[in-house]
């Protein structure tokens, strides 16, 4: 049986780097390194970060790498 790996949202729309890392198919250190390079849009909230969805779509379109031909 397939597992599910939809990134469901919170009540708040925001995710935290370990939500991010699961949306973007990739790692939570990864997602903590591009905010800590400002490469990656997100908010403070209190001392953690948080990013929506709206923030990690344009950094995935913003690196999107066009077919070549």
């Amino acid at each position: 049986m397939p597992q599910d790996t939809t990134v469901r949202l919170p009540d708040g729309g925001l995710l935290d780097n370990v939500g991010a890392a699961a949306y973007l198919s990739t790692t939570p250190r990864h997602i903590a390194r591009l905010w800590s390079e400002r490469k990656l849009s997100g908010r403070k909230v209190g001392r953690k970060v948080r990013f929506s969805k709206a923030d990690l779509d344009e950094f995935a379109e913003r690196n999107r790498i066009p077919a070549s031909r």
